[in-house]
């Protein structure tokens, strides 16, 4: 490296890449920057020429190599290298490493190598060997990762009752530092641990309807409940929903552990009989947005026998609780309201929203077009980078009149109160950034070396959870008595019976689409509903048990054919952010993917859940052949079998067969969701005799519903 010497760094200025070095076990991306230093003035310059005499500028080439691919070994070394040769570079490394190391190796192997290698450079030292100061400044830059990793990411340590890595850490530095640090640190950390753990034990209370309590805020919710004066839809305001929503959303969004949400740990990618307590926190936010469509769904359908002048009266006041969430910029509540409210059983009832009004529908599709899937969701990434980390949300935009002015007159009155307001996220756009990375970069490179470059991205997705989790520490929100009591006791309905609870209140011939509102593809996007984040497992869900669902989902569950049927929403391609300090997404790791010769399809297989798929990116260069057998390989099967397959595009109005060697990417149909099947080819004839009976039988309910 081009060693600045005695000269002091002033700026700099350009940089590119000049190419790679290979060690062993390890690969560097070499760069070249360009940066401008001034030479120190001695005091016989300043005798000589005056104190006025001018400086020089000199410009100096720097060579910086940063890690690329690398055996865990190597990967774990780097974490202290012996030579720094940028700061920057190895604090980057650090914070990408402990964010990401879960997916390829584990804590014990980490500590493995880190306490081998602390032994062997104060063994080094102990002799004195080349007499390097660097041999010092190893053993004190393990030492402070192990600080730093203990304080960033404590749930690593968290394993009552026992605390297995912390008792490590602690007889290591016992043993092996003679300062003492270290230790006292581990110790505060144990005792913590060890207090924090108590007091959720003590916490814990088990109350009557069988829900288990762990925080003293769950607690005032049944506590303080009036069981003469249960709570009601009707009798919840606006605002109390919207705040409540907010805060139980808040709550959880906290509590995410980052790296659950990446692709190969929340999704269980390639992992036989993994535990299904992977990811609890993500799977418990998404729990709570399918909780919040549920309950959409439900205060719809409660009651057949309410009017249309009802069931308009409860869109207009769902419209207006996700006018509130906006507001307090809660886009996780204002998404599961729209997905409820584009659910099929409540989408086709073309009556009711024909009599909602104006003014509430210009609000309502103004909300949608938040979540528009126009440009990889420019709409809803422009907000998050515009509010994500401001103090108040910003309507300013916002083309309808009204909710223009009564928007400002809420945040004015926020601003003059001194309230700020904390930003909770749509996870699914996180989660389906990091899945699209994870399938879209391999996991290791050149003979199985780590795929750095990969956790690199990766991090740059979970910095920005991180960021926003800290802005939804801003919420000041007091969770209102018996509130909580009450949406967990709201009836969740399975498909079939609020399909058929929709068909009472507007029978299948007379169902049509809503009145239509801007452009077609616009309807269309409209329609869908959150492909991570689905409003149903109508399969598994029942009465109390709006917590239940598919360990496995990921996309939304399959509905049986009718004349209303959705289709899932399109996956979404990458955004990235460079830092924890600024939030910025402005920029996709996929733009040097041309959207003409590169697409990501998602294909499930034949016989098993629509809901677990695995996505695969496609090139103008893939054939069927090779597409097959690597969906064989991901499914766990026998990829010598790939020629008794057969790969099947789902259509709206049926299937599309992609020729068995023909080019893949040409053959499919890209005017439509990227929806595919893997079928054996012998099930071809008992599908076709199935697919017969369903549409006689289909017809045959049209006929006798006209009839009626």
């Amino acid at each position: 490296m081009g060693s600045l010497g005695s000269h002091g760094f002033v700026q700099g200025e350009n940089s590119r890449e000049w190419g790679e070095e290979k060690e062993d076990g390890v690969i560097y991306t070499v760069s070249l920057k360009k940066v401008r230093h001034q030479t120190t003035t001695t005091s016989l310059q300043k005798l000589t020429h005056g104190e006025n005499w001018f400086q020089p500028l000199q410009w100096e080439t720097m060579k910086l190599r940063t890690l690329k691919a690398g055996t865990v070994e190597r990967l774990v070394e780097n974490l202290a290298p012996e030579d720094v040769e940028d700061q920057d570079t190895n604090s980057m490394h650090l914070n990408v490493f402990l964010a990401t190391y879960r997916a390829f190796t584990t804590a014990d192997q980490v500590l493995d190598i880190l306490f081998r290698r602390y032994k062997e450079y104060k063994e080094c030292r102990r002799r004195g060997e080349n007499g390097k100061d660097s041999r010092h400044d190893v053993c004190r830059i393990i030492q402070s990762v192990l600080c730093i990793w203990m304080d960033i990411y404590q749930d690593d340590f968290d394993e009552p009752p026992a605390y297995r890595l912390l008792h490590r850490v602690l007889e290591f530095a016992e043993a092996q530092m003679s300062d003492g640090e270290l230790a006292r640190q581990t110790r505060h950390k144990l005792d913590r641990l060890r207090r924090s753990q108590a007091l959720k034990s003590q916490q814990k209370v088990s109350v009557p309807n069988g829900h288990h309590l762990t925080s003293s805020e769950d607690v005032l919710f049944i506590e303080n409940s009036d069981p003469d004066q249960p709570l009601d839809f009707d009798t919840i305001s606006v605002q109390t929903m919207a705040d409540q929503l907010t805060y139980m959303d808040a709550e959880l969004f906290k509590k995410v552990v980052p790296h659950h949400c990446l692709g190969s740990v929340w999704s269980r990618r390639d992992k036989k009989g993994k535990s299904t307590t992977d990811a609890p926190t993500v799977k418990a936010t998404i729990a709570q947005f399918n909780a919040v469509s549920f309950l959409v769904i439900a205060t719809i359908l409660r009651n057949t026998c309410s009017s249309t002048e009802d069931r308009v009266r409860i869109i207009e006041k769902w419209v207006d609780i996700a006018q509130e969430c906006r507001i307090l910029k809660n886009f996780s509540s204002l998404k599961a309201i729209i997905s409820g409210l584009q659910s099929n059983p409540i989408y086709r009832l073309s009556e009711t929203w024909a009599a909602v009004s104006k003014e509430k529908s210009e609000e309502y599709e103004e909300l949608c077009t938040i979540f528009s899937e126009e440009n990889n969701q420019m709409t809803w990434r422009e907000i998050l980078v515009k509010e994500g980390t401001a103090k108040y949300a910003d309507t300013s935009s916002t083309k309808v009149k009204h909710v223009r002015k009564e928007s400002a007159q809420k945040i004015q009155a926020q601003r003059l109160s001194g309230v700020m307001q904390g930003t909770v996220p749509y996870l699914g756009t996180f989660l389906t950034d990091l899945m699209m990375l994870d399938t879209a970069m391999p996991d290791t490179v050149d003979t199985n070396l780590i795929n750095f470059e990969k956790k690199k991205k990766e991090f740059e997705v979970l910095a920005q959870i991180q960021l926003l989790q800290k802005t939804a520490q801003n919420y000041n929100i007091v969770p209102e008595p018996s509130f909580k009591a009450w949406f967990d006791s709201v009836e969740h309905l399975r498909y079939e019976e609020s399909y058929r609870l929709s068909c009472e209140v507007q029978p299948l011939s007379d169902s049509m689409s809503p009145p239509a509102q801007g452009s077609r593809k616009e309807r269309s996007l409209r329609k869908r509903i959150s492909r991570l984040f689905s409003t149903s497992d109508w399969e598994t869900s029942s009465a109390n048990s709006n917590t239940s669902q598919s360990e496995d989902r990921v996309s939304e569950t399959s509905m049986p054919d009718s004349p209303d049927s959705l289709v899932p929403e399109k996956m979404s391609a990458s955004s990235s952010s460079s830092s924890l300090t600024s939030l910025e997404m402005s920029t996709s790791p996929y733009k040097n993917y041309d959207s003409s010769s590169n697409c990501v399809i998602r294909v499930s297989l034949s016989g098993e859940s629509d809901n677990i798929y695995k996505s695969v990116l496609l090139t103008h260069q893939d054939h069927t052949p090779g597409v097959i057998k690597s969906l064989m390989s991901k499914f766990n099967l026998d990829a010598e079998e790939a020629e008794e397959y057969k790969l099947v595009q789902k259509l709206p109005d049926g299937e599309l067969q992609i020729p068995d060697h023909g080019n893949c990417f040409y053959a499919i149909n890209q005017s439509v969701e990227p929806n595919f099947i893997l079928r054996k080819k012998s099930e071809e004839g008992e599908l076709h005799r199935k697919s017969k009976k369903r549409t006689t039988l289909r017809k045959l309910m049209e006929v006798v519903s006209t009839q009626t």
